[in-house]
């Protein structure tokens, strides 16, 4: 059976049964004080104690710990600066793994506290504002001389000549073709609606979860330039952690809507023998409407098969788990300011093709003189392993 993108993951979103009561002794806010001091190796076991005010806590969280493992057996070889992968259940926002690397703060939270630039990625939040602000479709054509991954003035003009190229968006998204996407955002979403889009998409906002998030930025000139370098990925302003890149992914898979994400399942009094904290499942924010999401879906399987992460993906289709899954993704790739690190992102999903299960991940890798594994690499290998540890045989649910 194909898979059905217009149905999307939220079909029975509200009517997967109520909500746990929810469990006031333990507020979040107040438990995240207190997990922002803990080591992240002990934040992803199956369990942890913990102790507060005189008080013995056990937490149980939802991480995977099979995939768990695989993560951290992937990055004890990886060659980065910094690495940083979060791994999402879309459909409840429970986070299945994270793994982090930072040889300059060891048992660092890189996956949240970790702000890198967004690059290409911003492409998805153009994509999408071209899309339900002004009914561009994925074969809409665009025409564009130059380059495919440089951005000057002269691109950024109407100009046909011999050597004028014509690329539908979807072309243009897969292959990231950044003249294309400067065009959008001098054209047709200058300042105000590439910021609206953003703030749909969680940039500029606080995002709730058990540790801190920190925000992610964007900033946006009053110079048509500048519009069409935010648009398009290329500036260095705009960043993100990877935990806000799973997110963008999880929420696109989910027909627009994000979920909140959480990480811990419940949380014991050792003392008291009372349960004092409960996840809560809800919906964070609807970002995009179905159409729109599954227009993007569509260019982010693109991405796979034919654009800018087909190396990656390469001989999929012959994999005994891979060719019976829907995958997506956007990758992104920029030079820090003094260009001693390269950063490679990808965020993507990958489904069965009855959408009984689903994975969104994050990544985000600091390569410096030596390139390494690279993220859509990583996120193959992770797709691979999770629908391997779901028992998941020929696109169908659990053996």
């Amino acid at each position: 059976m194909g898979f059905d993108f217009s149905r999307g993951l939220c079909g029975g979103l509200f009517g997967l049964g109520t909500l746990k009561e929810e469990v006031n002794f333990f507020p979040q806010e107040t438990l995240r004080r207190v997990l922002d001091t803990k080591p992240s190796s002990l934040l992803v076991k199956e369990r942890f104690e913990f102790h507060y005010k005189g008080h013995r806590f056990l937490a149980k969280t939802t991480v995977n710990q099979g995939l768990q493992g695989y993560l951290e057996s992937m990055l004890s070889d990886a060659l980065g600066a910094k690495t940083a992968i979060v791994c999402l259940d879309p459909i409840s926002g429970k986070v299945l793994a994270m793994a982090g690397l930072d040889r300059k703060r060891p048992n660092s939270h890189i996956w949240t506290d970790e702000l890198v630039p967004s690059a290409s990625l911003f492409k998805i939040v153009t994509a999408a504002a071209a899309m339900e602000f002004f009914k561009i479709r994925p074969y809409s054509v665009f025409t564009f001389n130059g380059g495919k991954h440089t951005l000057y003035k002269f691109q950024l003009r109407d100009r046909h000549t011999r050597y004028t190229s014509s690329v539908t968006l979807k072309e243009a998204f897969a292959q990231s073709i950044n003249p294309v996407f400067g065009k959008i955002g001098k054209k047709y979403l200058k300042k105000g609606l590439i910021l609206k889009m953003a703030k749909r998409f969680l940039w500029q906002r606080d995002i709730p979860f058990e540790l801190s998030i920190k925000r992610s930025q964007i900033i946006v000139g009053d110079k048509e330039f500048n519009w069409a370098e935010v648009a398009s990925g290329f500036n260095k302003t705009t960043r993100l952690t990877a935990m806000h890149e799973a997110l963008i992914a999880a929420g696109i898979t989910n027909s627009g809507i994000v979920m909140a994400p959480n990480m811990i399942d419940s949380i014991l009094n050792l003392d008291t023998g009372k349960v004092v904290y409960e996840s809560k499942f809800y919906p964070l924010i609807r970002s995009i409407n179905p159409k729109t999401s599954y227009f993007l879906k569509e260019m982010m399987v693109s991405t796979i098969k034919k654009g800018t992460a087909k190396r990656a993906f390469r001989h999929y289709r012959r994999d005994k788990v891979l060719k019976n899954l829907v995958m997506g993704g956007k990758t992104g790739t920029i030079d820090n300011l003094d260009h001693t690190i390269r950063y490679d992102l990808f965020c993507g999903f990958a489904c069965t093709k009855d959408e009984t299960r689903c994975i969104s991940v994050g990544i985000f890798v600091a390569h410096e003189r030596v390139l390494g594994q690279r993220a859509a690499e990583f996120a193959r290998l992770i797709f691979k392993r999770y629908f391997q540890l779901e028992g998941i045989r020929e696109g169908k649910g659990k053996r």
